[in-house]
């Protein structure tokens, strides 16, 4: 009988040692997959049918400060730019109070407004009412996330305001609230974007080239401390590529690539003229602003040349050669802005043309020399997408949403690893 029972024992230990051994492979497979393919997100969407209705569970983790009710202080800069207005009455209706400071120059008007608010009136001013329900509310998510991380700080600490109403911050109020706008700021009410333990920087822009890049565009830029905007290739084309060697993002921008998200955009590629007086011309204005720190004057531009490229091809230095020395722009800002074409014509990718402005629509291009009697009179710029390229492409998440894509995923796709959380 003893033998029976000690070959039972053996097989009971045999299968929980078969047991034991399965879990760890699924311990294992779960702890090697992936973050940014399928992880379960924290704080994800459950959406649980019930009869006909359908029960959203949000976020579990909350988020302390500022709470829920917290309120934003804007101010709303003048018709001219500047922080003030000839009277104190502005050129339309805001919610929440009004504030007033008299200086010698004018009035400057404080927008004091509840968060959830004056997000009303960002959104619909940021991307058009119009686009898909899912892109709305992860531009509402981002809108909020971004205002949270400037409420840690005044932008305008002598009229303790955090933000203005324009591009520099978020545009606010330029059009009034939207039924849709309004409802995908109800329906993600409080949420934000956490990665680690704080909110991220919630940078968006328009349109993607294809790629999008870091925080080392800016000159106070960091990528290590936003490892969440880390740039990638928008759609399902192949990601190998070092956009960052000159002759690979050559080929890259100079083809339309069949996976692109926003391959059919308007911004997806665009070419323009620059002649070299133009560029005189800006490098001049642009010596104007700057401090001493922007190196010399290089006289009469004779050639530009691109020296460095960032994450995901975005133009990261450039070389001016003149008449009296060179001068190195760097930054993605001031490389467009010495490259802007006020007034001129840009070709765009569905065959339209639009006007040129202060700034290039973006820094992903590369430079072709047009030359007359063998001498550089000016380039031919050849690019893609439309504003700065980190986090968000606005037109990307729209195309995520139209293809079944929801706000989380959409997040996810663009800022890497984030959770959503509420504030309390």
């Amino acid at each position: 009988g003893g033998n029976v029972l000690y070959r039972r024992r053996l097989r009971q230990k045999a299968v929980l040692l078969l047991c034991m051994l399965a879990f760890l492979m699924i311990l294992m497979m779960w702890t090697e997959r992936k973050p940014e393919e399928e992880d379960p997100k924290e704080g994800e969407e459950l959406v649980i049918p019930e009869s006909e209705e359908e029960i959203t569970v949000l976020p579990g983790e909350t988020w302390q400060l500022p709470g829920g009710d917290a309120k934003i202080r804007v101010l709303l800069l003048g018709e001219d730019g500047s922080i003030y207005h000839k009277t104190q009455k502005p050129d339309r209706e805001y919610p929440g109070e009004l504030e007033y400071y008299e200086e010698k120059d004018g009035f400057v008007i404080v927008n004091e407004v509840p968060l959830e608010e004056y997000l009303r009136y960002v959104v619909p001013s940021e991307m058009p009412s119009a686009y898909a329900d899912e892109a709305l509310k992860a531009q509402a998510v981002c809108a909020r996330t971004y205002a949270v991380w400037q409420m840690q700080q005044y932008a305008y600490p002598e009229y303790e305001a955090h933000v203005d109403d324009s591009v520099s911050y978020q545009v606010y109020n330029n059009i009034p609230s939207q039924e849709s706008t309004d409802r995908a700021v109800l329906e993600t009410a409080g949420q934000i974007m956490l990665y680690g333990d704080a909110p991220v920087k919630a940078y968006y822009f328009s349109t993607s080239c294809g790629s999008t890049t870091d925080e080392n565009i800016w000159e106070k830029g960091d990528r290590t401390r936003t490892p969440y905007i880390a740039g990638r290739r928008t759609g399902t084309s192949e990601n190998s590529k070092d956009l960052t060697d000159e002759e690979t993002f050559a080929s890259f921008i100079r083809k339309k690539h069949a996976g692109d998200l926003e391959i059919s955009e308007p911004w997806y590629r665009w070419n323009c003229y620059v002649p070299l007086t133009q560029i005189e011309k800006n490098v001049e204005s642009w010596m104007l602003t700057r401090a001493e720190d922007s190196g010399s004057d290089p006289g009469d531009v004779r050639s530009v040349k691109i020296t460095e490229r960032n994450t995901g091809g975005v133009v990261h230095k450039m070389l001016l050669t003149g008449t009296k020395g060179t001068l190195e722009v760097r930054y993605e800002y001031n490389i467009r802005l010495i490259l802007g074409i006020p007034g001129g014509e840009i070709h765009k990718n569905d065959g339209t043309v639009g006007e040129g402005g202060q700034l290039l629509p973006s820094g992903y291009f590369i430079l072709e020399p047009a030359e007359e009697d063998g001498t550089i009179v000016g380039y031919t710029v050849y690019g893609g997408g439309l504003g700065h390229g980190a986090g968000m492409s606005q037109n990307g998440a729209r195309i995520l949403a139209e293809q079944g894509s929801d706000y989380e995923e959409i997040l996810s796709y663009f800022y890497r690893g984030i959770r959503l959380a509420r504030l309390e």
